[in-house]
């Protein structure tokens, strides 16, 4: 009797042991057959491609990202898309002018796409947007357009990237769809992706297929709150324009009669101007800006204000640091920030003058 049980014991922990080693062998294969999958199968896969861009992106990474998008003919067609975009939007255009427009935009794309290159590549490598500088072409205004003001109404500064949320493959073609978000709105979008697969397998982005679809999302949601801004503020703007406008022909009349040199009883009353008016001035109406509520897509605008007030009163200071001074140097920084207000001024009217037309424009299929 104690024979049979201690048998039996022996058969059921052998059992045992062997549904341990299938276990073990199972688990092995299992765990063989998705490591195979993922490095034979999933890493060939667009949602692979999209996924790694985005991780490299974070750690910018320059070559992984550039590995999974076509920068060239990415921005290519998007460069397209925008401009195409901007002059269907821009009512004040006759046939005639959007044809001559279309045809400049063409003529210029070379410098604007080198300067959207030098751009994200800076982003991808930094996570800074920083515009070009030195010799660029695309710097200022040189081409006859606004660069800055281009890359904004791009919208890339603003996207935040959600998710892969599915990929079809047709071939050696696939067409993706991610799940990104306007951060200045807060907008979702899907946004689909065209992508090709390579020689060596790897997936890579060529094009962003429904990007004109982003811009006239996001149109409605940017117009209503620069419409609102521009309304909540419109008071202020014109108490205070009024008020600067009056300070500026006194200062042009004193520097006049100051026959360009500013010494002595000159110099006092054009310090006086500017200490005890000018700046003052700048100031408040920059604090009454700034209690207004700002709509989350109006917030460009904003800051653009702020940055002008900002650059106005440090030209002012330098342009005093050269009058106590007769410094050449004072009043060439002056000038210099001078000019980047009135740059940003420019934009600032360039984007109250489109708000206008945008509202009045009707709902365009």
């Amino acid at each position: 009797m104690e024979s049979r049980t201690l048998s039996s014991r022996v058969r059921q922990r052998r059992s045992n042991e062997k549904k341990k080693v299938l276990l073990i062998l199972f688990l092995f294969a299992l765990a063989l057959g998705l490591w195979l999958w993922y490095c034979f199968v999933y890493t060939r896969t667009p949602e692979y491609a999209l996924r790694a861009v985005a991780d490299a992106c974070k750690r910018h990474d320059a070559a992984a990202v550039l590995q999974g998008v076509n920068i060239d003919r990415t921005l290519s067609r998007a460069y397209d898309d925008l401009t195409d975009d901007m002059l269907r939007y821009d009512a004040a255009l006759t046939a005639e002018n959007k044809a001559e427009y279309e045809q400049f935009y063409n003529v210029i794309k070379p410098q604007m796409l080198e300067g959207l290159r030098e751009v994200v590549n800076g982003y991808i490598a930094t996570g800074d947007w920083s515009l070009p500088q030195g010799t660029s072409l695309t710097k200022g205004r040189q081409l006859g357009v606004d660069f800055e003001r281009f890359l904004e109404r791009s919208q890339f500064r603003n996207v935040e990237f959600i998710g892969v949320e599915k990929a079809r493959v047709v071939g050696d073609t696939a067409e993706a769809q991610v799940a990104i978000r306007d951060r200045a709105t807060a907008t979702p979008f899907s946004l689909r992706l065209r992508m090709e697969r390579a020689k060596d397998g790897h997936w890579q982005v060529i094009r962003m297929e429904n990007y004109k679809l982003y811009l006239d999302t996001l149109a409605p949601q940017q117009n209503k709150d620069i419409a609102d801004y521009i309304a909540a503020t419109h008071d202020i703007v014109a108490e205070y324009n009024q008020k600067l406008e009056n300070q500026q022909a006194r200062f042009t009349s004193l520097a006049r009669q100051a026959n360009g040199y500013f010494a002595g009883e000159a110099a006092a009353s054009l310090t006086s101007l500017i200490e005890g008016e000018v700046i003052p001035t700048l100031k408040e109406r920059q604090e009454r800006l700034d209690a207004v509520a700002i709509p989350r897509g109006a917030a460009y605008l904003a800051n653009l204000r702020h940055t002008s007030t900002d650059l106005s009163i440090a030209a002012w200071t330098h342009f005093l640091k050269g009058v106590a001074t007769e410094s050449n140097e004072e009043y060439n920084a002056a000038e210099t920030l001078l000019k980047q207000e009135l740059e940003i001024e420019l934009r600032i009217t360039d984007i109250i003058h489109h708000n206008t037309v945008s509202q009045a424009l009707p709902d365009i299929p």
